[in-house]
């Protein structure tokens, strides 16, 4: 059922949400502490250690904060619990957990059952019995992610919440803080800037009154997207002497001075990459090399990227190559194949889980083919095109499964919440079940094959699936 104007004054009270939320944040606050981690790393280590930037000889400013590649906001979110940690001494994980727990239980128990709801335009909220499956199936292919201070799940769930504000609920101030999560969505990760147009787009068309209406929702919007943008803007003037609002994303010492025109240079190299903490392996970095892509890079005589021009022509001049890369890149991204961001033991079996994996594609491909497309509104479009359009910067890049997490998230909540009731094998003929076991029993040798082939590639000693 498409959605409706009627369903943005429905009322869809949080409270038929706590019950799961209550558990979820139960489930995650056992568990964690007994997930193997005793620290923070990498990434997680940064985001914790940046966060006391905002301290500096005695004072507390937001103009202190002079870190050029990340934006301010989730080091000055994780700042009070620094300030915590320091005077308690309780290890930082410890605060990683529990952020982390309230953060799955939000995003799974409420943002995302809620914002499915009200694209669908469901007056009730969905049974408790699929939102249960879907925050199962994050914990069992996501959970150690949430034992650290990481931007993916928080970024994209400022970036549901603002749809979900600006869907569900009427007032000036709620678009606002729409437009505060869009910015904020961005400012813990850059790449979702390009959220931003089919955001605004999504927002001129909710149904309002009359004209004066659908203007001061505009500017309330840009307004609450000041809020965040501004105090970046004012770093970026003090620290870097830059006058934009945008997260510079820049490094000293890069030969690019870009990040991301860095990360395209390696994603020709690099078909996947993981991050391990296994003593047996030699490099904290598994990279999982592409041939084609070194040859290209050899032949080509490519250094960096000096432009998103270079790049684009170098596509230009292969397309096929980059077809078929891009396509690669696209598997990789979704191929979880660990729960976690980094690894403790790289060569075991992963094959319950790259199944399950794998089964949940092969159900939520059933569910998209069954869709009718032809009946959804521009509003569901648009909001479609606000969770995945983010994922398109990232296929250039090396690859990395959390790239991709709208993309996950939406094969699960496609599975979890649009599986028609009427959908069980005692509905079906014979030839039916024949068929769609045929058909599982080949997708799934083709998953298999096509993740055996990149696991081949680990740089240093290939690994197998089982």
């Amino acid at each position: 059922m498409p959605y409706s104007a009627s369903s943005r004054s429905a009322s869809h009270p949080l409270r038929a949400y706590w019950p799961l939320i209550i558990l979820i944040l139960g489930v995650y606050l056992v568990y964690l502490p007994f997930s193997g981690y005793t620290k923070m790393y990498y990434d997680a280590l940064y985001y914790w250690f940046i966060s006391i930037y905002f301290h500096h000889e005695g004072s507390i400013s937001l103009l202190n904060y002079h870190d050029s590649l990340r934006g301010y906001l989730l080091p000055l979110l994780l700042f009070p619990f620094r300030i915590i940690q320091y005077y308690t001494e309780v290890p930082p994980i410890v605060f990683g957990r529990v952020i982390g727990a309230c953060s799955a239980a939000l995003g799974f128990g409420w943002i995302a059952p809620a914002l499915w709801q009200i694209v669908r335009g469901q007056a009730s909220p969905l049974a408790w019995p699929r939102r249960l499956a879907f925050a199962a199936l994050g914990f069992a292919l996501w959970r150690d992610y949430f034992n650290f201070t990481m931007s993916d799940f928080p970024a994209l769930w400022m970036l549901g919440l603002g749809l979900l504000l600006l869907y569900r609920i009427h007032g000036v101030g709620w678009t606002v803080a729409a437009g505060i999560c869009l910015a904020a969505a961005y400012n813990i990760r850059p790449s979702y800037l390009i959220a931003a147009p089919f955001f605004l787009c999504a927002q001129l068309l909710v149904p309002y009154g009359n004209v004066r209406q659908r203007v001061v929702s505009t500017v309330a919007l840009v307004l609450g997207a000041a809020l965040v943008l501004v105090p970046q803007l004012i770093i970026n003037r003090h620290q870097f002497a830059q006058n934009t609002p945008m997260v510079l994303s820049y490094i000293e010492g890069l030969e690019t001075n870009n990040l991301y025109r860095e990360k395209m240079k390696w994603g020709l190299l690099h078909q996947k990459y993981e991050t391990t903490l296994d003593r047996s392996y030699p490099d904290p970095v598994m990279i999982f090399r592409d041939v084609v892509g070194e040859k290209m890079v050899r032949d080509e005589h490519i250094t960096w990227f000096d432009s998103y021009t270079d790049y684009f022509q170098l596509v230009l001049r292969h397309p096929l190559v980059f077809s078929k890369m891009y396509a690669q890149r696209l598997f990789n991204g979704l191929d979880v194949q660990y729960p976690t961001p980094y690894i403790r033991q790289i060569y075991v079996s992963t094959l319950g889980l790259a199944w399950l994996n794998y089964t949940v594609w092969f159900g939520a491909a059933l569910v998209i083919l069954r869709a009718h497309f032809r009946r959804w509104s521009m509003q569901q479009w648009l909001i479609l095109a606000v969770l995945l359009v983010p994922c398109l910067p990232m296929l250039p890049m090396s690859m990395e499964c959390r790239f991709l997490l709208p993309l996950h998230l939406l094969l699960y909540a496609a599975l979890c919440f649009g599986w028609p009731s009427q959908w069980r094998p005692g509905n079906l003929r014979h030839h039916q079940l024949v068929a769609v076991a045929a058909a599982y029993i080949l997708f799934i040798a083709l998953c298999f094959y096509s993740s055996a082939t990149a696991q081949a590639t680990l740089e240093f000693g290939p690994r197998s699936l089982w």
